[in-house]
């Protein structure tokens, strides 16, 4: 067990090293660094300040705090000017961060007119609803398999990585990063594989591998489905460096897909709207921006009614931390947003389970 000034610790020896970076790269003394502004997750912020989150992850779910905070940076060890003020922006539950309240401020939420659904997506989908002039939020346990993690042949966004992929009958057409062998799949990899997998029949409906012996001899898909142990993989690539994909990570990226969905459907719900009713849909966050209309469409996502409808914003968090370092009326504003966003507990919701078990389906 790691105590939470261990961990503290951590982050602010991160944050350190990033201050020298920049000292160094623009060849300033850290004396001159009057503030720093962090929008974080409703949890890195606690930790951060060395406050309890063990809150957090237990009913019912309340944080210490989700008001901003001011305070003298090198109170918690942040190392720059003696007078250096650090600014932690608000947020509205344990698990709406400040994060999405900076993003949701960058795209205007709360001067839309439309009805605009955003979403960071990550281990946790992060959803704001924007509808006539009300703001609703909640947050899915997508879990780690759309960055990557918890499947077989999962790994970083770094050299190696399969970042798209096309099951053809001739063979599987790849796209490494680095244009190098593939070493393994990546977040976008793998929902490019899940993608093709559906959309060739390799996977049903119900997210089963399909049987060999349901397919004639002469099937195409025969030469990618092989049976390890009497359960059925994909075989992206054999050889030195085997990539397959089990029925497991199937059920992975599933259960994500089925979060995330039903997140979506739970807001639309609760305003009385449907998908067709939205003007637009914004992907944020620096992982968000990797994901192809054709993949969050293809596995489903995000469902085909909003395809016309996607706009990615990337790293629109560290956006409204910069806006906010530099305007104290931005900070304001948000901080103004951050009281007016409602947060809605999904797993409190009635008739959440129905609309889960229903989203987890590959249509």
């Amino acid at each position: 067990k790691v105590a939470k000034d261990q961990l503290q610790a951590s982050i602010v020896e991160g944050i350190n090293h990033l201050i020298d970076q920049v000292a160094q790269k623009k060849s300033i003394s850290k004396d001159a660094i009057y503030e720093v502004v962090v929008a974080g997750n409703t949890t890195m912020l606690h930790l951060l300040l060395g406050v309890d989150s063990t809150v957090i992850g237990k009913a019912p779910f309340a944080p210490m705090f989700v008001r901003s905070k001011t305070l003298r940076a090198h109170e918690i060890g942040i190392k720059a000017g003696p007078f250096t003020m650090l600014y932690c922006m608000p947020s509205v539950s344990a698990y709406i961060g400040a994060d999405i309240v900076a993003g949701s401020y960058v795209c205007g939420l709360h001067k839309k007119k439309e009805s605009i659904l955003f979403i960071d997506i990550g281990t946790n989908g992060e959803i704001v609803l924007a509808h006539e002039g009300r703001l609703v939020s909640c947050s899915c346990a997508a879990g780690p398999a759309l960055e990557g993690m918890n499947i077989s042949a999962g790994m970083r966004a770094q050299e190696g990585a399969i970042e798209e992929l096309e099951i053809l009958p001739h063979g599987i057409k790849t796209k490494v990063i680095g244009d190098t062998e593939g070493t393994g799949l990546c977040g976008s990899g793998i929902l490019a594989v899940i993608r093709e997998m559906i959309k060739t029949g390799i996977v049903t409906k119900k997210g089963a591998i399909i049987k060999l012996e349901a397919l004639d001899e002469e099937d195409y898909r025969r030469r990618y489905i092989r049976v390890q142990d009497k359960k059925r993989e994909l075989v992206i690539h054999e050889g030195r460096l085997p990539i397959v994909v089990t029925q497991s990570d199937v059920r992975q990226v599933q259960l994500a897909k089925g979060a995330i969905l039903s997140g979506f459907y739970a807001l639309l719900n609760e305003v009385g709207i449907t998908m067709e009713d939205l003007d637009q849909v914004i992907v944020a966050g620096q992982f968000g921006a990797h994901l192809p209309a054709d993949s969050l469409i293809g596995t489903g996502i995000l469902p085909e009614a909003v395809r016309d409808k996607l706009i990615y914003v990337g790293n629109a968090s560290k956006t409204g931390a910069y806006m906010a370092l530099m305007s104290i009326d931005v900070r304001k504003e948000i901080e103004q947003l951050a009281e007016k966003m409602e947060y809605m507990e999904l797993g409190a919701t009635e008739g959440y389970e129905r609309l889960f078990a229903k989203c987890l389906i590959f249509e």
